[in-house]
């Protein structure tokens, strides 16, 4: 008896999702061990950020879980887009954070741009992620709500690959900048899970949700490597 292609999607569905609670949960376990065990205070900050990424990372995992097996409606989905956008946004915060925390980082009063003034972009972003869960709660899944995920999706990961380039020149060939090149990739495949419903305004239904759960199940994958490092560096610090 052969499977019908919306049981295969849903089983793809539900293994991706499943891996992203534990591997999310995983990844947090070690930020937060990191955050407790490394005393240089430039540093905490990028911890928390890091704790943050892998809290976000297994709701969303869990809301699609619910999603997935109990056919949640659209609160449900509202908030996994939100856990979802949230992942993208810290650690593209995490990146800002440890490149103005590296001791080879321009002094304030040499900054193009002050801190402050990211902070505000960086509020600006999320003001744009809660507008996008307002309407889809209240309007369910639109056009715009599309488009302003998308959109958030890839905002959030221009900026955070702007200073993780920046950051790779100041700390190449370090522990931290492994890490930062993991964190990278999971930057990529989370925005590329967001993207995806940018594919079902041109592409057939079936074809933008087989690449949505692509990267799903690719983020939960690329959340290992990163967790190995935070891991290894817990490690070093006791």
């Amino acid at each position: 008896m052969t499977a019908s292609p919306a049981a295969v999607l849903d089983a793809v569905a539900f293994t991706g999702y499943g891996i992203l609670v534990v591997a999310g949960l995983g990844f947090t376990y070690y930020a937060t061990q990191n955050y407790s065990l490394d005393r240089l205070e430039g540093h905490r900050d990028f911890w928390g950020y890091l704790t943050y990424v892998g809290l976000a990372v297994s709701l969303f995992g869990a809301f699609g879980l619910a999603g997935t097996v109990a056919g949640g409606g659209q609160f449900v989905w509202a908030f996994a887009d939100l856990s979802l956008l949230f992942t993208i946004a810290f650690v593209a915060f995490s990146m800002r954070e440890v490149y103005y925390a590296s001791a080879l980082a321009p002094a304030p009063e040499d900054r193009e741009i002050p801190l402050s003034t990211l902070r505000l972009v960086e509020f600006g972003f999320v003001v744009v992620v809660a507008v996008e869960w307002v309407v889809v709660v209240l309007l369910g899944e639109t056009t715009v709500t599309v488009l302003l995920r998308g959109l958030g999706a890839l905002a959030f990961a221009t900026y955070g690959v702007v200073f993780s380039e920046r950051l790779e020149a100041l700390a190449h060939g370090t522990t931290m900048d492994t890490l930062r090149r993991h964190l990278v990739f999971v930057l990529v495949a989370a925005t590329g899970v967001a993207v995806a419903g940018l594919l079902g305004l041109l592409l057939p239904g079936a074809a933008a949700e087989s690449t949505r759960y692509v990267f799903v199940v690719l983020l939960g994958g690329l959340l290992v490597p990163p967790t190995i490092r935070l891991q290894q560096s817990v490690a070093g610090l006791t």
